[in-house]
């Protein structure tokens, strides 16, 4: 009965300390996404307003 006991606590520890790990994770990566996603969405205004200055200094 023990020998199943630890066992079964193991087995649930095991569990818990994947669903930590899991959750750690996509905590991780959700931070990660939202700097690519910034740093992207800079640097296309940035393309864009450069665009827009050479358009207009051509124009003038």
């Amino acid at each position: 009965m023990a020998d199943t006991l630890r066992i079964v606590g193991l087995g649930v520890a095991g569990l818990v300390a994947l669903w930590v790990l899991l959750e750690v994770l996509a905590i991780v990566f959700g931070l990660v996404t939202w700097v690519v996603s910034t740093v992207v969405s800079l640097a296309v205004l940035a393309v864009l307003l450069y665009i827009g200055y050479v358009v207009v200094t051509e124009v003038l």
